[in-house]
């Protein structure tokens, strides 16, 4: 059994595996390569992943009495209130059972397949990670992440809207990095901060394509199992990693087909709107308290829509003139 500690903003996580294919192991340890390690136990959290074959089946099951919180693309995330008990599902071979309130997630993979990669260390470890997280303090935000002087521009959105796009441009041209994709936000001295995650990026093709120092990345074919292509900001454009900074800006990107960007002021309400989903409504208490972190974020933040074109220079530009 391998298993690594690291300290995530003060919270420690323990990474466990037995037994799992170098791939898959490696996939997951990828996406905390930047976060400072920590030694061995007793940490705050513990995450364990294990394999196992086909005729041994799942050392647990769907607990009784779930109830949907979350809808993925694939399989099912749903929440025990009495036994304090997230439950992920995703086709016959993944099962997460998570105990939030003690801090352990359990993952099960039978017979490992190559196509399960993105899943076991994307969403069956993200969504987990995350709630256990909200527990102690630290609420995520589906988000990508810049920082200039200090002052954060977050930036979120569900796939497809180009935060990935727009992220990764804005690195390119000298922002502090904090996230591309996962963002945790908690309340510090002073007031509320915006913390790092410092993941790697996930990227079309067509995102690929916008960047013409990267179409040589075109050229080979998409890992197995991997539905987008990986890339380190900070090693292809040495982006600075910040790991906190002040909310500032809240700007809510759409790709919009023409070539000029366009932004528009919103209220803070219909911006708070567009936050709520990345709650996970379960134990009431920890859940109301991620809403009040997203409504102060909200009321903290000039917020906006931009309606982002093809000319993404143009794009870096006006949000580098508002922050």
């Amino acid at each position: 059994m391998a298993e690594r500690g690291y300290d995530l903003h003060g919270v420690r996580l323990g990474l466990s595996t037995e037994e799992l294919g170098e791939r898959a192991s490696a996939a997951i340890l990828s996406r905390l390569a930047r976060i400072p390690e920590d030694g061995l136990p007793p940490h705050d959290l513990a995450f364990e992943l294990r394999a196992g074959s086909a005729g041994s089946g799942h050392p647990f099951g769907r607990p009784e009495g779930a109830r949907t919180v979350y809808e993925p693309p694939v399989g099912e995330v749903v929440y025990a209130d009495g036994a304090d008990l997230l439950y992920i599902e995703a086709g016959p071979r993944l099962r997460v059972l998570c105990e939030p309130g003690s801090g352990r997630t359990r993952v099960s993979v039978l017979e490992e397949e190559e196509e399960d990669l993105w899943l076991l260390s994307h969403p069956l470890f993200t969504i987990p990670l995350m709630e256990m997280l909200k527990r102690r303090g630290l609420y995520g935000l589906h988000a990508g992440g810049l920082a200039r002087n200090g002052r954060a521009l977050l930036l979120p959105g569900t796939s497809g809207a180009g935060k990935s796009t727009l992220t990764l441009a804005l690195a390119r041209a000298g922002f502090g990095l904090l996230g591309d994709d996962t963002l945790f936000l908690a309340r510090r001295e002073g007031g509320l901060r915006v913390l790092a995650f410092p993941d790697e990026f996930d990227l079309t093709d067509q995102t690929v394509s916008f960047f013409p120092e990267l179409a040589p990345r075109l050229d080979s074919p998409l890992p197995a199992g991997w539905r987008k292509r990986q890339l380190r900001a900070e090693e292809v454009y040495g982006a600075e990693i910040v790991w906190d900074a002040l909310p500032a800006l809240l700007v809510f990107p759409q790709v919009s087909g023409a070539r000029e960007s366009v932004l528009t002021p919103i209220g803070k309400d219909e911006a708070l709107l567009e936050l709520v989903p990345n709650v996970l409504l379960t134990e009431p208490r920890s859940s109301q308290a991620h809403l009040d972190a997203l409504a102060d974020l909200a009321a903290r933040c000039d917020c906006y829509r931009l309606a982002t074109g093809s000319d993404l220079d143009g794009a870096v530009r006006l949000l580098g003139e508002i922050l």
